[in-house]
C-alpha cells in the first residue's frame, strides 16, 4: 500500500515539474503578443487562442499535483483544527463526493474528447489548430486526479491504523 502512494506521489511530482513549465510558455505567449500589439502595432492571430489551449491543459493536468498536496479547498471549519488522524476521517467520509465527481469528469470528458477525435475537430479560427489534443487532456486529468485521490485515501487509512501514512 505504501509503494503505491509512493508511486502516485511521483507521478504527480512529476507531471506537477513539467506543468511547471506550461505557466512559463504561457507568459510568453501573451507577452509576445502584447509587445507585438502595441510596439509593432501586429497582433497576432495565434496568440490567443494558443494561451487559452495551455492555460486549460495547465488547468486540468494540475489538479493531481494539487491534490497531492492538500491544496484544493477544505471546508476549514472542520478540518483545520484536527489531528491528522482526525483529518484522515473527515478525508474518508468526503470521499465518494470526490469519487461521484472524478468519474462523472473522466466519463463526460471522455465523450467530449473522443467525438473531437473521431472528427479531427480544429478551431474555427483563421489559424486552424487542432483541438482533439487540448481536448484529451480531460480525461487525462481526471485519470490522474482519480489515482492521486485513490493514493490519498490509502494514505488516509494507513494513517488511522498506524497514526502514520507517507509524508507529503
Amino acid at each position: 500500500m505504501r509503494s503505491f502512494v509512493r508511486t502516485v506521489n511521483k507521478i504527480s511530482e512529476v507531471s506537477g515539474s513539467i506543468l511547471m513549465w506550461f505557466a512559463w510558455i504561457l507568459t510568453f505567449i501573451i507577452m509576445w503578443e502584447i509587445i507585438g500589439r502595441t510596439f509593432f502595432n501586429s497582433p497576432t492571430v495565434w496568440a490567443h487562442e494558443l494561451s487559452g489551449m495551455v492555460f486549460g491543459a495547465l488547468s486540468i493536468l494540475s489538479g493531481a499535483y494539487t491534490l497531492r498536496y492538500k491544496g484544493h479547498v477544505n471546508m476549514d471549519l472542520f478540518y483545520v483544527n484536527r489531528s491528522p488522524r482526525g483529518k484522515a476521517i473527515m478525508d474518508l467520509i468526503t470521499f465518494p463526493f470526490f469519487l461521484v465527481f472524478v468519474i462523472t469528469v473522466l466519463w463526460l470528458g471522455w465523450e467530449f474528447a473522443w467525438r473531437s477525435v473521431q472528427i479531427m475537430e480544429l478551431s474555427q479560427s483563421d489559424w486552424a489548430p487542432p483541438l482533439w489534443p487540448i481536448k484529451l487532456t480531460i480525461p487525462l486529468g481526471a485519470i490522474l486526479l482519480l489515482i492521486q485521490g485513490v493514493a490519498n485515501l490509502l494514505n488516509d487509512i494507513l494513517i488511522i491504523k498506524t497514526g502514520k501514512g507517507e509524508s507529503y
